[in-house]
């Protein structure tokens, strides 16, 4: 069985040409193969090139057809000939020829004629299944490891053992020390059995343990900051009310002294007025009727709230009690038209709008909250 695997390249194999985590770690030029114990004839001359996951040589005469790797997952042992008079420096592999199954994807079908050097599919990257290492006995049935021609339990014969070659690399350039260190230090490392520690596919349970304590202590920052916020716009509200209401006051003053500025009061009305409380959403009401009155309570409290554009009034609550406001005399409008009335209401609520049909479904509750008399 041929240990080296073709595999068509023009040179040093570029990232897109290498497996997923895959990296070159060294390359060295003048080296040639051997094959058994004469040189090889088509791979006399090229680059050596060592991955994390495999040996590869890529010929300098013809690199697209030449060119091959092994696996250094099969490796199973490694020495190293100084040369001695005209005999070239060698790295000798014992090597396992692992037979070479066909499978298929089983998410994309993809049909591969041996296992991919990553083990995994090179269409859509799914794992393969899982190689079968150890050896059943056809006796007992017991597992036993995949180089054993034996049963350690009943001693029944198991059939070859996957045959072992010997694989020669001359360099005929130099370089051999430096490379065969990196060989047996790339080999132990065994960097093609490793995953990444995290990816964007999967988190561990240690990784989400980790996390937890990041992901509070940013919770936590960001409730102190919100509840800061909230001192902070409890006060800028409590300074707003205190500006209106004294621009509202100026402006009765300048209503009773001058009657044509009346007519100035809703212009007025619409910079200075604003809600008391959040604007009334539907997601915060049961019902549709319910979402209508609380409309209508918050609609009645900017006509006749403190600042309301009507004059002052009271508005009958929720809990049905009645909140009285003091009576000021010729300060507000006794006539307004509904879209009038739908302007201001909608200043006021930013960017809460009302549409008119709700709207008009609120005025319909009107008289039940407040005290005033509608004409719709």
């Amino acid at each position: 069985m041929e240990a080296w695997e073709p595999w068509g390249i023009g040179g040093v194999p570029s990232a897109c040409e290498l497996v997923r985590h895959e990296r070159v770690i060294t390359t060295q030029a003048g080296v040639g193969l051997y094959e058994g114990q004469s040189k090889s004839a088509t791979r006399s001359c090229g680059i050596m090139v060592l991955t994390t996951h495999r040996l590869a040589y890529v010929d300098d005469r013809a690199p697209h057809t030449h060119s091959a790797f092994v696996r250094l997952a099969h490796v199973r042992q490694t020495e190293h000939y100084a040369g001695f008079l005209r005999s070239s420096p060698k790295v000798i592999l014992t090597y396992v020829c692992e037979p070479r199954m066909a499978w298929t994807c089983s998410l994309c079908n993809t049909f591969h004629e041996a296992a991919t050097v990553d083990a995994r599919c090179r269409t859509c990257g799914a794992a393969a299944p899982p190689a079968d290492e150890a050896r059943l006995c056809t006796a007992c049935t017991f597992a036993n490891h995949a180089q054993l021609t034996y049963c350690e339990m009943c001693e029944t014969p198991l059939g070859r053992a996957p045959p072992t070659v010997s694989l020669k690399l001359s360099f005929r350039q130099g370089g051999d020390t430096p490379f065969y260190l990196s060989l047996r230090e790339t080999i132990q490392a065994r960097t093609w059995t490793l995953r990444p520690t995290s990816t964007t596919l999967g988190v561990s349970v240690a990784d989400m343990d980790a996390q937890r304590p990041v992901e509070a202590g940013a919770s936590s920052e960001a409730l102190a900051d919100l509840q800061v916020l909230m001192r902070r716009a409890r006060e800028m509200v409590d300074m707003a009310q205190s500006l209106r209401a004294q621009l509202d006051s100026r402006e009765r003053r300048q209503a009773r002294d001058n009657p044509e500025h009346v007519d100035t009061m809703m212009q007025s009305a619409m910079v200075q007025l604003g809600l008391a409380a959040p604007a009334v959403t539907p997601d915060m009401v049961r019902n549709e009727t319910a979402y209508h009155r609380a409309l209508a309570c918050e609609l009645a409290s900017v006509l006749l709230g403190e600042h309301g554009v009507l004059g002052p009034g009271y508005v009958i609550r929720e809990d049905a009690a009645q909140r009285e406001a003091d009576i000021v005399p010729d300060t507000g409008r006794g006539l307004l038209a509904l879209d009038e009335v739908w302007g201001v209401w909608n200043r006021a609520r930013g960017v809460a709008l009302v549409p008119p049909r709700d709207m008009r479904a609120a005025v319909a509750y009107l008289p039940e909250v407040t005290g005033a008399c509608y004409t719709t």
